[in-house]
C-alpha cells in the first residue's frame, strides 16, 4: 500500500517538473525561430485567475510553450484579441479578456513571438480547433494545450494560414 502511493507520488512531482514553466531554475526563453518585429505583430500568452473563473461558472482548467498543468487558465492574446478555450469545449474570442472585468490576469511582459497570420486565420483556428484536436480534458485537452497549439501557429513562417484553421467547423463564440 504505501509503496503504492510512494509512486503515484512520485509520478505526480515528476510529471510538475516536466512541465513547469516559471519554477526557479526555469525561466521563459526567448524563441529566436518565431519571426522578428519586422512586418510581424507580436502575440502573447497571459493568465487569468482561475479559481476565480471557476466561481462565475466559466473555466476549467518547437513553438514557444507554457505549462499544460498550471492552476491558471491560459489566453493568448493576438492582434488587439484574446483566445481562450473553455471547459464547454468552445474556443472564445473577443477584444476583452474573458471574465475580465471579474477575475484578476495578466498577459506576459515580453512577447511569445511574433507572426504574419491574419486575425482571420487564427479566428479559424480558434472556430476549427475542437474539430481537430477534439472535447475539452482537464488533463489532455485544455485552455494550456489550446495556448500552445494557438502558439505554434502563429509560429509559422509566412502567411499561410494552418490547414487545420481551414475547416468548416464553427465551435467557437465571438464574445
Amino acid at each position: 500500500m504505501h509503496l503504492k502511493l510512494l509512486t503515484v507520488a512520485i509520478l505526480v512531482i515528476a510529471m510538475f517538473c516536466d512541465n513547469a514553466d516559471a519554477w526557479w531554475w526555469r525561466k521563459y526563453k526567448k524563441n529566436k525561430q518565431c519571426g522578428k518585429r519586422g512586418g510581424a505583430s507580436p502575440y502573447y500568452f497571459g493568465t487569468t485567475n482561475l479559481w476565480c473563473m471557476m466561481k462565475h461558472g466559466k473555466g476549467k482548467r518547437r513553438a514557444p510553450w507554457r505549462s499544460t498543468i498550471a492552476l491558471s487558465h491560459r489566453f493568448i492574446y493576438y492582434k488587439g484579441f484574446y483566445f481562450d478555450f473553455m471547459s464547454n469545449s468552445y474556443a472564445y474570442y473577443s477584444r476583452q479578456r474573458l471574465m475580465g472585468h471579474k477575475c484578476k490576469g495578466k498577459m506576459e511582459k515580453s512577447p511569445a513571438g511574433y507572426s504574419e497570420l491574419s486575425v482571420k486565420c487564427i479566428k479559424g483556428c480558434a472556430k476549427n480547433y475542437r474539430c481537430s484536436f477534439g472535447k475539452y480534458h482537464l488533463l489532455r485537452n485544455n485552455c494550456h494545450k489550446f495556448a500552445n497549439r494557438l502558439s505554434a501557429a502563429l509560429c509559422r513562417k509566412g502567411r499561410t494560414c494552418p490547414a487545420w484553421c481551414q475547416g468548416s467547423c464553427n465551435h467557437a463564440i465571438s464574445a
